[in-house]
């Protein structure tokens, strides 16, 4: 047999060639050998094509018999024997060798590759919380543990942003501040409060230098460029990062299962196991995280549709217009009586932290009264989940921007750092709400709970927990150009509030009595956090095209922000030439052709996804149709090769039942058309093999044996064509 031509197998069977003898001896040569095994492994022609498979072959031998690691040789004998078949190899290929420069591009490749690997693996090592999330998980499902997990992301983000603001920004401010001596209050309410002595302090922005910073060496930091340049890569590096990671989610968790899963189940029980676990305890925890995710799926399986009338939908799809207006007029009232209390003067002491803690409990309120709203509306589980993260996200966005709005517009003389006050104030009162009040509220419900079991267990509020993280980030984005410290009191609230949260969650908290997946709420977390940095970078942009305040902050002496660049980068004053090409780019009609631009672009790309959705549509009918002719073809095939005609031709008023006429009216015909069965050979056949069967079967059909030669002579084909002329005589007859 071919498989059993092998190299290693010639050898031993040929003991009296003398090159054998030569190879199995002790004594000789190691090249001699060398060539001896190869030129006996030439022999083979599948050894020797130049492809991957033969490579392979090469290297372990079919069925991992006679390969080169095999060979009762030395390790040295092996590669050697393995150097020289490559190099006859590549001799005969009639394909040109790899040249140095791809040979070098390829290495280089395989090296990212390999450190890639081992950044993943490290950072997976390193990777915090992960024993606690998966206690999480394996007690309350996977929705909450996506909470722990989204808070744990935005904490590592956070970290990374106030380390980069530390660097840049803050540590050379201190260095330029060590020969001043600052002086002022600095009490409990100040610190709430931002003012007194922390009012000219490195918190805000009215404190950094506008001039050139100096330490003990001779070395300068301009100041200005360092704060410019600093805040817009660091907003337009986490926007790029953002975005990929909503762009990720959104494809894994909604383009991917667009066209549904399949076998969900079976990958759930044959790959949904940790085999990494060790002890008893993690086990159990994985067990029950398994168990919880498949109620989460035979829940949405289970589902009934209930068809409703035509009124009733209307009813619904009214009620929902109705309320989400009323929700929405809400929200215009809260932001202009927000904005009277804000241009309300008084006379009060720290009136400042009275505002700030009523806009504080009206974004800690407003979530919990839209989750009783949405019970009104006629929604599922998880749209009245993403319809109040919505209605949420909208109210933290309006309220923030309407603090941008009203800081720009007062008269205050450095508005920039009355801003970055008022979202430190916001951060501070939140975070006392976050830390201190609510977990009270959820304990003490817990506690009411174990006394009274019919009061009903409280749950782990997903929507408000997750829009609470979001509110900050918000807040974090608008107030870390104007107080740069900020992202270091976020990163410290979010990793005492993930410590809280998580004995919250274990000691007061019930998991759910209706579950549902929530692996897609990530992805709508991450559009709420994009779109608030979106909405910041936009207004911040309009606010550094403009001027700024002429008494504080490090672009003092410069007439709009925007002239750090074109000033003091660019030079545009002494080069005209420059000038008017920026000036020309700038124009309303480029940038409206830019934007028009990109509108076609993106138009173009929607209408590309939805002829290929079309398409992928149109080949799965294709499949289950090419999967039914298999059906239809192989059944008509069984029934000839037993001897059987297909068809059985009835009375008139019958004939409507038979499948394949059926089949020949309302599908299609099928490919084989031009293709006759000849129905006397069958016959001859069977009457010349089988006499007894002729005699005693019933007909179903009465043919005439003189059939004209153009119906076709093959008995391994038949004829929809034939068929009907046959029926067609059946009839006349």
């Amino acid at each position: 047999m071919p498989s059993r031509q092998i190299p290693y197998g010639t050898l031993r069977l040929r003991r009296s060639n003398s090159d054998s003898e030569a190879l199995l001896t002790g004594g000789a040569d190691s090249d001699r050998q060398a060539d001896i095994i190869v030129r006996e492994m030439e022999q083979l022609q599948r050894l020797m094509e130049d492809n991957p498979v033969s490579e392979e072959l090469r290297r372990y031998g079919p069925k991992n018999r006679e390969a080169l690691r095999d060979l009762p040789q030395g390790l040295t004998m092996k590669r050697t024997v393995r150097a020289k078949l490559s190099a006859s190899v590549s001799l005969r290929s009639k394909h040109r060798p790899i040249s140095f420069y791809k040979r070098l591009k390829y290495r280089i490749s395989f090296a990212l590759k390999k450190g890639r690997d081992r950044i993943s693996e490290l950072i997976f090592s390193i990777e915090p919380w992960h024993e606690a999330i998966r206690h999480l998980e394996g007690q309350f499902g996977s929705a909450v543990g996506s909470y722990f997990h989204f808070l744990r992301w935005l904490f590592a983000l956070n970290l990374l942003l106030a380390i980069l603001l530390l660097c840049f920004v803050v540590v050379p401010q201190v260095l330029h501040d060590q020969g001043n001596n600052r002086t002022g209050s600095m009490g409990f309410l100040d610190f709430v409060s931002g003012k007194g002595g922390f009012e000219d302090s490195v918190l805000f922005y009215g404190h950094y230098h506008w001039g050139d910073v100096t330490s003990f060496g001779p070395l300068t930091y301009n100041m200005p460029f360092s704060y410019f340049f600093t805040m817009i890569s660091l907003y337009l590096f986490f926007f790029a990062i953002l975005c990929y990671r909503t762009a990720y989610s959104y494809r894994r968790n909604f383009i991917e299962i667009a066209g549904g899963l399949s076998n969900v189940f079976a990958t759930k029980v044959f790959c949904g196991w940790d085999f990494g676990i060790v002890s008893q305890h993690a086990a159990a925890l994985n067990a029950s995280s398994i168990y919880n995710e498949f109620k989460e799926l035979l829940s949405e399986q289970n589902k009934k549709h209930v068809t409703m009338s035509l009124w009733r939908r209307m009813w619904q799809y009214m009620v929902n217009v109705v309320v989400t207006g009323a929700v929405l007029a809400l929200v215009a009232g809260l932001q202009y009586g927000l904005w009277l209390l804000l241009a309300l003067k008084t006379e009060v002491q720290h009136w400042e932290i009275f505002v700030s803690l009523i806009i504080t409990f009206v974004v800690a309120l407003c979530p919990l009264l839209f989750n009783l709203i949405v019970r009104v509306e006629y929604y599922k589980a998880r749209t009245a989940l993403y319809v109040t993260l919505a209605r949420t996200g909208l109210l933290d966005i309006s309220t923030l921007t309407m603090l941008l709005v009203y800081w720009t517009q007062s008269d205050t003389p450095c508005w920039e750092s009355a801003l970055g006050r008022e979202t430190y104030r916001l951060v501070l009162l939140d975070a006392l709400v976050s830390l201190f009040l609510l977990p009270l509220v959820e304990f003490a419900r817990g506690f009411i709970f174990k006394l009274n079991p019919n009061s009903g267990a409280p749950e782990f509020n997903i929507a408000y927990n997750s829009l609470t993280l979001v509110y900050n980030q918000a807040v974090l984005w608008l107030g870390a150009v104007w107080c740069p410290l900020l992202a270091v009191a976020v990163a410290l609230k979010f990793l005492l509030l993930f410590y809280v949260k998580r004995e919250c969650a274990l000691r007061a908290c019930q998991p759910a009595r209706k579950v549902w997946r929530a692996a897609q709420t990530q992805t709508v977390l991450y559009m709420l956090v994009t779109l608030s940095l979106f909405v910041t970078l936009f207004s911040v942009g309009s606010l550094f095209l403009r001027g700024s305040s002429q008494t504080c902050g490090p672009f003092v002496t410069y007439t709009r922000v925007w002239g750090v660049v074109s000033e003091g980068v660019l030079r545009l004053p002494e080069r005209p030439a420059l000038r008017r090409v920026l000036s020309f780019l700038t124009r309303p009609g480029v940038i409206a052709f830019l934007f028009l631009s990109l509108c076609v672009a993106t138009y173009f790309m929607r209408a590309r996804a939805r002829a290929q959705r079309s398409m992928v549509d149109i080949l799965r009918r294709m499949l289950v149709l090419q999967a039914k002719d298999k059906d239809f073809l192989l059944a008509a095939i069984d029934k000839v090769s037993n001897g059987e005609w297909l068809y059985n031709p009835r009375e008139e008023e019958q004939a409507a039942d038979s499948h394949t006429l059926k089949y020949l009216q309302e599908v299609r015909k099928p490919s084989n058309a031009a293709y006759h069965f000849d129905v006397t050979r069958l016959n001859h056949s069977m009457s010349e093999t089988r006499p007894h069967r002729a005699d005693t079967r019933p007909h179903s059909y009465h043919v005439d044996r003189r059939r004209r030669s153009e119906d076709g002579d093959t008995d391994s084909s038949f004829s929809w064509q034939g068929s009907a002329s046959c029926l067609n005589h059946t009839k006349d007859q």
